[in-house]
């Protein structure tokens, strides 16, 4: 049952209407009352529309810190698998490059927009020698690793970069 008087709505003129209560509390002719309530729905869809569009990205930014996870779990161990190469005194040249390599290639494929390229020695820059360093066994003793520094050495003296 609408209640007769003004329309508290700044908008509206002061003449006696009917009155209906609105969402907000008020009391409002019909004209504003509709519009009250078609604004409701406009803001409504508005915010559903927001809700929506953040569920959006919230998930795509999910995906991506996801992804980055796991990219840094895979270089992560890349490191740690490098290190070992460094560490482990039998490591053949072939190995040390392939896992320079794929160092590289990761820090490439991450810093794109870095251009900070490391090049690996090319298989020409390695001389042959008949020193136990190029085809290192497991069985190493404190001899062969002593031609391996000297290897070393002269690889170091002829500007060769291994």
């Amino acid at each position: 049952i609408p209640e007769i008087g003004s329309c508290t709505d700044i908008t509206c003129d002061n003449t006696i209407k009917e009155l209906y209560e609105c969402h907000c509390c008020l009391l409002v002719c019909l004209n504003h009352l509709t519009e009250h309530v078609e604004i409701t729905k406009q803001n409504k869809r508005r915010l559903d529309s927001v809700h929506s569009q953040l569920n959006i990205v919230i998930t795509t930014l999910t995906l991506i810190v996801e992804k980055k996870l796991l990219t840094i779990g895979r270089e992560q161990n890349l490191i740690e698998q490098a290190k070992r190469f460094l560490d482990a005194l039998n490591s053949s040249i072939d190995e040390i490059q392939n896992i320079f390599e794929q160092v590289n290639q990761a820090i490439m494929s991450d810093r794109s927009e870095m251009m900070v390229k490391i090049e690996p020695p090319s298989s020409s820059e390695i001389k042959d020698c008949s020193c136990a360093c190029k085809y290192q066994s497991p069985l190493r003793n404190t001899r062969s690793k002593s031609k391996s520094l000297i290897c070393l050495d002269a690889a170091i003296d002829t500007g060769i970069q291994l």
